[in-house]
This record gives C-alpha cells, sequence and structure tokens, in this order.
C-alpha cells in the first residue's frame, strides 16, 4: 500500500513538471497556431462564351401584293391589291457567343429556321376589253427565315433576360392560279429578300453548360419589286410586295467559353 501511494505521488509530481515545461515553452514559442478548417466552395455562374442549339416554333404574318397591268395577247390585266395572311411552324438551330461584365451580357446571334408557312386569298383583277374578271386563288409560302443580330441583356444568377436587334431574311414563293385561263395567265414567283428585327427572351441555365430559352422575333421587311412570270414564260406580271411576320421559338443551346462557367471559392 505504502508502494502504490508513492507511485501515485510520483506520477503527479511529473505531470506538475510538465505542465511547467509546456508553459516554459509557451513564454518562449508563443502560443499554439491556430488551424482553421476548409474554405466554404461558392460557384459563381457566368454566361460568359460560345454557344449553339436548336429551336422549334410557331409564326404568322401578312403580305401586302400590288401588280402592274401587265399585257395578256391583246388584252390589258389590271390586278387589284391583295393581302395573304400567312402562318405556320418552323425549327432550325443557332449559333453565338456572350460576354458578362458585371450582371450586363453582351452577345451576337446568328440563326437560320428552316419554315412552312403558308396562306391563300382570293385576288381579283379587271380586264380591259372583258370587265372585272373572276377572281383568282393568291398563294404565298414562307419556306426559311433567319437573323443576325446582336444581343442585350441583364442576368440574375442563372437567370438571363435579353433584347437582340439585326437583320433578318426570309425566303418565299408566291402563285397566282387563274380559273379562267382563256382570261388570265397563271403566274409563279420566289424571293430572298432582306429586312430588319427586334426581339426579346428569357433564357435559363438549368445545368453548367446547358440552358433553354423562350423567344419572341418582329421581322419587317420594305416594300420589294419581284416579277411574276406564267408557266409559259410568256407573260410578265411586275409587284411591289410588303410583308411582316411575328415569330415566336423555344430552343435550347450547349454552352463552352474561354472563362470556366463556374469559378469556385
Amino acid at each position: 500500500m505504502k508502494k502504490l501511494s508513492f507511485a501515485s505521488v510520483g506520477l503527479i509530481a511529473v505531470a506538475a513538471a510538465l505542465r511547467t515545461a509546456a508553459a516554459a515553452d509557451a513564454d518562449v514559442y508563443g502560443p499554439p497556431p491556430v488551424v482553421y478548417g476548409p474554405p466554404v466552395a461558392v460557384v459563381l455562374f457566368t454566361w460568359t462564351g460560345f454557344y449553339f442549339g436548336g429551336h422549334v416554333g410557331g409564326a404568322w404574318g401578312r403580305k401586302d401584293e400590288t401588280g402592274n397591268p401587265y399585257g395578256f395577247f391583246t388584252d390589258t390585266i389590271t390586278p387589284g391589291p391583295t393581302s395573304v395572311d400567312v402562318s405556320g411552324w418552323l425549327g432550325g438551330g443557332q449559333f453565338g457567343g456572350n460576354y458578362q461584365a458585371g450582371s450586363l451580357v453582351f452577345g451576337a446571334e446568328v440563326d437560320v429556321s428552316g419554315a412552312s408557312l403558308n396562306g391563300s386569298s382570293s385576288c381579283a383583277s379587271t380586264s380591259l376589253l372583258n370587265g372585272p374578271l373572276p377572281p383568282a386563288n393568291c398563294k404565298a409560302k414562307v419556306e426559311g427565315v433567319g437573323t443576325i443580330a446582336a444581343r442585350l441583356g441583364v442576368a440574375f444568377d442563372r437567370v438571363l433576360v435579353y433584347g437582340k436587334g439585326g437583320a433578318a431574311w426570309a425566303s418565299d414563293k408566291y402563285s397566282l392560279t387563274s380559273l379562267t385561263p382563256t382570261l388570265l395567265p397563271t403566274f409563279n414567283g420566289n424571293e430572298t429578300r432582306w429586312g430588319w428585327m427586334v426581339g426579346a427572351g428569357l433564357e435559363y441555365a438549368f445545368y453548367d453548360n446547358w440552358s433553354a430559352k423562350i423567344e419572341y422575333n418582329y421581322m419587317g421587311f420594305h416594300t420589294s419589286n419581284l416579277q411574276f412570270t406564267d408557266v409559259t414564260g410568256s407573260f410578265f406580271l411586275n409587284t411591289s410586295i410588303r410583308q411582316q411576320l411575328h415569330i415566336v421559338k423555344a430552343g435550347i443551346n450547349y454552352r463552352w467559353g474561354w472563362a470556366p462557367v463556374g469559378v469556385r471559392y
């Protein structure tokens, strides 16, 4: 029992000596360093980079046509003004690039769409020899559209609200089918015309490199002159056509860039 007591007293003495030595070391070397845990990861999303994608949508518009008088054998035919409403679907692809500075996003985009926008209307004409003629069937079709535009948007993290404006083109086909071939010829014509466009959209990045968007475009085309040719190539109808189109489309984009999509701190 006495041996155990002496051992306990010895251990207490050693512990006290070690504690005194540690205190002395602290006085000489200062307090031990503070060790912090790893920093919290924060992801800053950026729209900077290039992208490509596809879209589908619908469109509607109006074409106003005015024809000049033309000769038909010994007769002279004067067409009346005609308006044709077109509507249908479209689908295609886009390519562009963005640069984000703060919350502002600057960009440019090119898109091309195949389309099937169709419309028809009865069109009247008057004969110099026979007076008013039975109405013909005037048809119009937009087979393709495209834009080259600048974009400016405001980013709310992964949500981008933007506007755009630039040049637009449309590929059009026309036909005038006579119900009385002996009194009125049948004409055909086609053209690719240029105009201007403005639009607005909303895009959401549902993943670092993937985003979905919905967009509206208005396309305006100034009056253009187009010569229609009849099926025999013998008679010609000179017209002036003015056109406007409204387009709503939804799309998806894949983005990559020279800046990281997510910067971690």
